[in-house]
């Protein structure tokens, strides 16, 4: 993560360093949005996934990383989004796995994302999880599907 760090996510930033990373981060997804496509956008326009369980995670011999998410609450509603990320590469923290990462976990959510583009154009998804961990996946195209959910699938 660039911005939205584990340390301003958890308050351990002062008031105006919290404001000024904020700033930044706004003024970069100004800066990024005219410059992504293939679905990478919607990550910035549409896409919520705060607070989002991951149901499942997996990375495809095709390298499509395919996350099924339930996003949502009790005002809004839940739903279930799959998203499809083309010709993938998935990086980890150094020192961490899919497994240390427990994305199946019970307790572990999406706290924040980001989006931007890499130097030879294809974009990349950073996500910073609760309640350790984060990953980020290189991409060049993205694809949604949605389904509604029952507040009971969430865990």
């Amino acid at each position: 993560m660039k911005w939205l760090t584990r340390e301003w996510a958890s308050g351990g930033l002062d008031d105006d360093e919290w404001d000024q990373r904020w700033e930044e981060y706004q003024a970069h997804n100004d800066e990024v949005l005219p410059r992504l496509s293939n679905g990478a956008e919607r990550l910035i326009q549409e896409i919520n996934l705060h607070d989002a369980q991951i149901h499942a995670f997996e990375h495809r011999v095709d390298n499509d990383l395919v996350i099924r998410a339930l996003t949502g609450d009790l005002q809004v509603g839940y739903q279930f989004i799959e998203l499809t990320f083309h010709d993938s590469q998935l990086r980890l923290e150094p020192g961490s796995t899919l497994e240390s990462l427990r994305l199946l976990h019970d307790e572990t959510e999406i706290l924040y994302d980001e989006v931007d583009v890499e130097a030879d154009g294809r974009f990349v998804h950073r996500v910073l999880l609760w309640p350790q961990g984060e990953y980020e996946v290189v991409f060049t195209s993205l694809a949604e599907q949605r389904e509604p959910a029952a507040p009971s699938a969430r865990r």
